[in-house]
């Protein structure tokens, strides 16, 4: 089927998803002030892309703005749209050599019209969704940081390097990495389930230095990486544990904690980094907000923790953020999930 007629077929299928979005208007979020028409338009177009026979990834997605709305507006639906598509597992990637997965927005006399232009075996898929200027204003950059929630995850006595957060299909799994153990467990209602242990393999390279990550670079969702001192570690999450570890390079630098994490905020899908103080493990620590949209902006301090932040975690569709926190009234090293709320 030809583009042209896929790009018709398109318009057609996203009136009758704009209808039933309307009729369900009463039923969104309750944290969102007022229905946003732009909001919709992408949730419809990012359910369209997900209902193509055939669509197979990865992709990445090659943004073009080039409509009058704010650069700020254009990058928080951008984010919408990435966290949506983020549902099908493996299919966005961030990597430049996959095909791109085109959006762009654009002006007519009356309207706001998105485009995507989508790969796919039986070739190029065009959808369009489209938002009437009459039914919207641009909106203000927040002037005020969202509120930062915390949940306890979990603590120990042993030391953590690094804490992540993995979904599985149904399963959400807490990783925790130690100098030379890792542990999975799964969350079970309001309790963790010890699903897995193993032992890192040899001390490849003897050192006292606090400092790992847990990567899950691939699109496998069972493969992940493990960074620690000396050592690179691949990984595969199934009834057991699997670690291959090797020396690491020699040129490149020992591991470092990530101190910062990206999270959306779910009423708007605005991006903000969350951040910790740099450094000092003697003194509790504090974590800060930036809009992502102003970057040379002051940060905001949102939230004091019970010692120093080991690391951040982003969990992959941005939702939450792992982090691993030294008490130093209890001398427990306490796993926390991070999220951000909507102001009413």
């Amino acid at each position: 089927m030809s583009a042209n007629k896929n790009f018709v077929r398109g318009a057609l299928y996203i009136s009758l998803i704009s209808m039933v979005a309307s009729a369900a208007a009463p039923f969104v979020n309750p944290c969102t002030a007022r229905e946003d028409p732009l909001q919709e338009a992408i949730a419809a177009l990012a359910g369209e892309v997900l209902s193509i026979r055939n669509l197979q990834g990865p992709l990445r997605i090659d943004w073009h703005n080039e409509s009058s709305l704010p650069t700020s507006e254009s990058v928080a639906l951008q984010s919408q749209f990435a966290a949506q598509l983020s549902a099908a597992r493996g299919l966005l990637s961030d990597d430049p050599s996959v095909p791109p997965l085109r959006v762009t927005l654009r002006d007519t006399a009356a309207q706001i019209v998105i485009i995507a232009r989508v790969p796919a075996a039986d070739g190029e898929q065009v959808r369009l969704v489209q938002a009437t200027r009459a039914s919207f204003a641009a909106q203000d950059p927040p002037q005020v940081a969202p509120s930062l929630q915390k949940q306890l995850l979990w603590k120990q006595r042993e030391p953590i390097l690094d804490a992540a957060e993995h979904s599985i299909g149904d399963s959400n799994l807490l990783l925790l990495l130690g100098r030379d153990t890792l542990w999975a467990y799964a969350t079970v209602q309001t309790q963790m389930d010890l699903r897995g242990v193993t032992h890192v393999p040899g001390s490849l390279r003897p050192s006292r230095s606090l400092s790992g990550r847990i990567l899950f670079p691939k699109l496998e969702p069972t493969r992940f990486l493990v960074e620690v001192s000396g050592k690179t570690c691949s990984g595969t999450l199934s009834d057991k544990i699997a670690l291959e570890c090797a020396p690491a390079n020699a040129a490149k630098r020992p591991p470092s904690a990530a101190t910062s994490a990206k999270l959306l905020a779910p009423c708007d899908y605005t991006a903000w980094t969350l951040s910790s103080d740099d450094g000092d493990w003697s003194k509790p620590d504090r974590l800060f907000l930036r809009d992502v949209r102003s970057p040379s902006a002051d940060r905001t301090a949102v939230l004091e923790t019970p010692g120093p932040i080991l690391s951040l975690e982003s969990t992959a569709d941005f939702a939450s953020s792992t982090g691993v926190v030294l008490n130093l009234s209890t001398g427990e090293y306490e796993v926390y999930r991070f999220n951000l709320a909507c102001h009413n």
